[in-house]
């Protein structure tokens, strides 16, 4: 009988739900992918990565840290600078709009200018969703999170194919997206306003807390502004340029499906792992146990799912989305193996962080990504199509995940 509350009944409440959550995505894609064109969908993922990037720092990254200190008044103060963090990015992320023509001029008929003040929107959205999510795992509120999760996705799939329905394009995929992020922030936070005390919440606290944990803002923040911007923006920009927005539309509905299935696993085991270890490192106990289970935990899903993407991966999209998007599946058996051994690496990322190896992971996270742009660059160069190129791009990324796991083990197995 699993314990409540245990590693692996918090694990069983949080992949439940997020495979529900994925689910429902997936039920409502056949009907999305048909009221919309792969050169809308690529429209939609620039701007996403591109407000995503900017999100992803605009806390400072001190939302990571809310489930490392004892004491909650330390939490508290991680919130309340953070929350302030985010509103003077929100507040400088407008310039974006008035150099909207000067940002187009970048993508080929990227037509990103027309939704430039959206940013201003997605921006605090996504922010200040992973503020309440990490609040939420620190506090181990489990099944508030995937209820969250469920209803998000399915309040998102239903706006998107509305606004599908009336012809509203790229701009109607992005305003269901917002929608559903807007949803999933009220819904996180009327969960965790019991918990959340703001009369810790001082000057003096937030500068001490500023101190202890600046490896965060000043090196965890370039880490992940790098992730996004080598690994979505650039990456994206390179196919729009050189392929086209069509095949940068197939190449994220290929992501969207694929990677955000493995996600569900992933993210629900990675929560759990980055608290587990959290609370063992600090404690002086060994880390490697909890690394381990997490690996194995994955393993039984990453296992037949990549093995059913590399013999049907094509079939599947073509059901889904019609023939347009058989090409999906093509692409996504060209990625098999850097989406499997990443899916074995995701879990456990957080690893860097729990032994303040920030700065090396960043170093790590630079290589990585040059040489997968470098080598699609590559492929370009000589010629070869988007296809081919691909497969230079999913070598590169093989070869990084696999350093970056064995990696992760050594941290876990000879840190103290």
């Amino acid at each position: 009988m699993i314990k409540k509350g245990s590693y692996s009944s918090n694990f069983l409440v949080l992949f439940s739900g997020g495979a529900i959550g994925q689910l429902v995505p997936l039920l409502f894609a056949p009907v999305i992918l048909r009221l919309f064109e792969a050169e809308e969908m690529a429209v939609m993922d620039n701007f996403i990565a591109l407000a995503g990037m900017i999100a992803i720092i605009a806390a400072g990254r001190y939302e990571r840290a809310i489930v490392l200190p004892a004491e909650k008044s330390k939490a508290m103060n991680l919130v309340g600078i953070a929350l302030r963090i985010i509103l003077i990015v929100t507040v400088l992320s407008v310039f974006f709009y008035f150099f909207r023509e000067s940002l187009d001029s970048f993508y080929e008929k990227g037509k990103m200018a027309d939704f430039m003040y959206l940013i201003i929107v997605a921006v605090p959205l996504y922010a200040i969703n992973y503020l309440l999510t990490e609040w939420l795992i620190r506090e181990k509120k489990y099944k508030s999170m995937v209820y969250s999760s469920i209803v998000k996705s399915a309040v998102g799939s239903i706006c998107i194919i509305l606004f599908g329905y009336f012809s509203f394009g790229a701009h109607g995929l992005i305003l269901g997206t917002m929608i559903g992020l807007f949803v999933w922030m009220l819904l996180m936070y009327f969960t965790a306003r019991k918990s959340l005390d703001f009369s810790l919440v001082s000057k003096n606290g937030m500068l001490q807390v500023a101190k202890e944990y600046k490896d965060f803002p000043l090196i965890n923040s370039a880490h992940a502004f790098v992730d996004l911007l080598f690994g979505q923006v650039i990456f994206y920009f390179v196919i729009t340029r050189e392929f086209g927005l069509a095949e940068l539309g197939l190449f994220t509905v290929m992501s969207r499906y694929i990677l955000a299935s493995m996600k569900s696993v992933g993210g629900s085991v990675g929560q759990l792992y980055y608290r587990d270890a959290s609370e063992k490192y600090a404690a002086g106990e060994d880390v490697s146990p909890s690394f381990f289970r997490s690996i194995k935990l994955v393993a039984l899903f990453a296992v037949p799912l990549c093995l059913l993407i590399l013999f049907f991966g094509p079939i599947l999209f073509e059901l889904f989305g019609g023939v347009g998007y058989r090409k999906s599946g093509e692409i996504a058996q060209i990625m098999i193996v850097p989406l499997f051994i990443n899916f074995m690496v995701s879990p456990v990322s957080g690893t860097p962080i729990i032994y303040r190896k920030q700065g090396i992971a960043f170093i790590f996270s630079l290589f990585g990504y040059t040489s997968g742009i470098g080598a699609l660059i590559l492929g370009k160069h000589f010629e070869y199509s988007f296809y081919d190129s691909l497969k230079f791009y999913a070598a590169a990324q093989s070869l990084y995940y696999l350093v970056l796991f064995f990696w992760y083990f050594k941290l876990t197995r000879f840190s103290k």
